[in-house]
C-alpha cells in the first residue's frame, strides 16, 4: 500500500493550478466584479489569454462575430460561461501526457473529463440547478487523483483486474484495497491543497460512493455525469469495469430514460465541437 507521505510528495510535484485562473475564478464569485477587472488580471498571462479567446471564438459558443479582446469576450459570453472557459484553460495541462494504467491511448482521460463536465452542464440546465458552475468544475476535475495513482497502479493492474473479474469488485473498490487509496479520495486531497471550494471537493470525493441523505445536488450531478460519460463510451479503458450506476438519483430528480437520452445526444454534439476547437485528441503512444 502507498504511504500518505509519498502521496503528498507526488501532489507537490504536480504543476500548481494556474494562479491567473485561480484569481479570476475567485473574482467571479464577487457579484460586483466588472469585465474590466477580470480582463486586467488575465491579459498578462499569454497562454491563458490565448486559450480564452480561442474558446470564445469557437463554434461551441456560436457567436455571430469574432471576439478580439478579453473585455469584449466577457461582455458577449457572460461571466457565467466565461468561468467555464477559464476552468478549461487552466485544466488541460494536467491531462496532456499519457497517464499509465488509466489510459490505453493518450488523451482518453482529458476527453472523458471534458465529456463529464459538458454533461453536467446539460443536467444542470435541464433541472434548473443554480450551482451549475461548481458542478461543471467538479465534473471536469473528478478524476484528478488518477494523476497521482498512475505512478503506482501499473504494477498492480493484474491484481486489480483479478479482483474485478473473479470477486465482483468494482475497479475503484479493488484500487483502494490494493493501493490503500482510491483516485476519488486523492482527487479531493489535491483540490484541498489547491484551495478549491468545499462543494467541489466533496463532489469529487463522493463521485463513486452511494448517495446518502446529506448529499448535495452537486454530488448527484457529478455522479450522473460520470455514469453517462461511461455509457456514451467516453470513459477511459478501465472505468467501465463492473461500474455501479445511480438509479436512485435518477428517481430522486425524476430523470426518465428519454431525458437521459436527450442529455447524451445534446452533450455529444457539444463534446465533438469543443474537442475539435480545443485540440483534444486521442493518440496512440
Amino acid at each position: 500500500m502507498i504511504e500518505l507521505k509519498a502521496i503528498i510528495k507526488r501532489i507537490d510535484y504536480l504543476p500548481p493550478f494556474p494562479v491567473t485562473v485561480s484569481k479570476a475564478l475567485h473574482m467571479l464569485d464577487d457579484p460586483k466584479v466588472t469585465p474590466e477587472s477580470i480582463a486586467e488580471v488575465i491579459k498578462f498571462d499569454q497562454a491563458i489569454a490565448t486559450n480564452v479567446l480561442r474558446l470564445c471564438n469557437s463554434t461551441y459558443f456560436g457567436l455571430s462575430r469574432s471576439i478580439t479582446n478579453l473585455q469584449e469576450a466577457l461582455v458577449y459570453i457572460g461571466l457565467s460561461r466565461f468561468r467555464e472557459i477559464l476552468v478549461l484553460s487552466g485544466t488541460k495541462q494536467y491531462f496532456e501526457n499519457k497517464i499509465p494504467g488509466y489510459e490505453a491511448t493518450k488523451g482518453e482521460l482529458w476527453s472523458y473529463s471534458l465529456s463529464s463536465a459538458i454533461i453536467a452542464n446539460e443536467l444542470c440546465e435541464l433541472l434548473h440547478i443554480e450551482s451549475c458552475q461548481e458542478a461543471f468544475l467538479a465534473a471536469l476535475l473528478h478524476d484528478l487523483g488518477k494523476l497521482i495513482l498512475s505512478e503506482y497502479i501499473t504494477e498492480s493492474l493484474r491484481d486489480i483486474y483479478a479482483r474485478v473479474e473473479n470477486e465482483g469488485y468494482t475497479f475503484i473498490e479493488a484500487e483502494k484495497e490494493i493501493l490503500g487509496y482510491d483516485h476519488a479520495e486523492l482527487g479531493a486531497l489535491i483540490l484541498e491543497q489547491w484551495g478549491f471550494p468545499k462543494p467541489v471537493i466533496d463532489a469529487v470525493r463522493k463521485h463513486h460512493e452511494a448517495s446518502s441523505a446529506g448529499d448535495t445536488v452537486i454530488d448527484d450531478v457529478v455522479r450522473i455525469s460520470d455514469t453517462l460519460a461511461i455509457i456514451m463510451g467516453m470513459g477511459t479503458s478501465v472505468d467501465g469495469l463492473t461500474y455501479h450506476g445511480f438509479d436512485d438519483i435518477c428517481q430522486k430528480y425524476r430523470l426518465t430514460q428519454d431525458m437521459l437520452d436527450k442529455i447524451m445526444g445534446d452533450s455529444l454534439e457539444k463534446i465533438l465541437v469543443i474537442e475539435k476547437e480545443y485540440g483534444v485528441t486521442r493518440e496512440e503512444t
